[in-house]
């Protein structure tokens, strides 16, 4: 995938890394991940420089700028998600290769503030990252399908519920400052008995968001514009 543009491409042309150039790049990603994973967008490149153990110029050289290097990593991190995605769907058991991708996906996102603001929130956003997040809408059909026409999902659910538990689950992790951040985990099971499917389930009476609206909360999409 892209990885931004200017300092975030090759020295030299075509020609790869020096081997030094690329650790203190890769130790630089690892080093974001770690402080925007824990503090969010907010923090600063001298903050990831601090946390690298490298000086700023060197993180200026590969990342001109918080933008180029949110890119970077996030669409790494995005990518993952589309790996994991396609596990599910290639797992022998349509519903627990469903529930898998699940809990990759809100470990990742409750555990990880700053991978939160880009997905969720759509906090940096630039047309390459929207592409893929956007891209996930026909894995997220695909999975929904597979449990659904097993029998063990309840066929109320749509792609367009998923975001919003992920962010439930990720609040409740965050609302405990920091005292509980597994306490996602309980809420999830509890979510997964209200999915799953039995003969005594009532029915729901709300229905979800459509995914328009979704796109529109998580910046994917720009809203209409009003009429005069």
């Amino acid at each position: 995938m892209a990885e931004g543009s200017g300092a975030d491409a090759p020295m030299g042309g075509d020609r790869p890394l020096r081997r030094d150039a690329a650790l203190n790049r890769e130790k630089i990603l690892r080093a974001a991940r770690e402080v925007f994973g824990q503090h969010g967008l907010g923090v600063t490149l001298d903050d990831v420089a601090r946390h690298a153990g490298v000086g700023v110029g060197t993180v200026y050289r590969r990342f001109p700028d918080k933008e180029t290097l949110v890119r970077a990593l996030f669409e790494q991190d995005l990518g993952l998600r589309q790996e994991s995605a396609e596990r599910a769907l290639a797992h022998p058991d349509p519903w627990q290769g469903f529930v898998d991708f699940l809990m990759e996906m809100a470990a990742d996102l409750a555990e990880n503030r700053g991978l939160n603001e880009v997905i969720m929130l759509g906090s940096h956003s630039s047309e390459p990252m929207e592409t893929v997040r956007g891209g996930m809408l026909p894995f997220l059909e695909a999975l929904i399908s597979r449990a659904q026409e097993s029998g063990d999902l309840r066929a109320e659910i749509t792609p367009s519920d998923i975001p919003v538990i992920v962010q439930m689950l990720s609040a409740a992790s965050q609302f405990t400052q920091g005292k509980r951040p597994d306490v996602w985990r309980r809420y999830f099971e509890i979510f997964l008995n209200g999915i799953r499917q039995r003969p005594d389930n009532p029915p729901l009476s709300t229905p979800s968001l459509s995914n328009e609206t979704v796109e529109q909360v998580m910046g994917l999409a720009r809203p209409a514009p009003t009429q005069e």
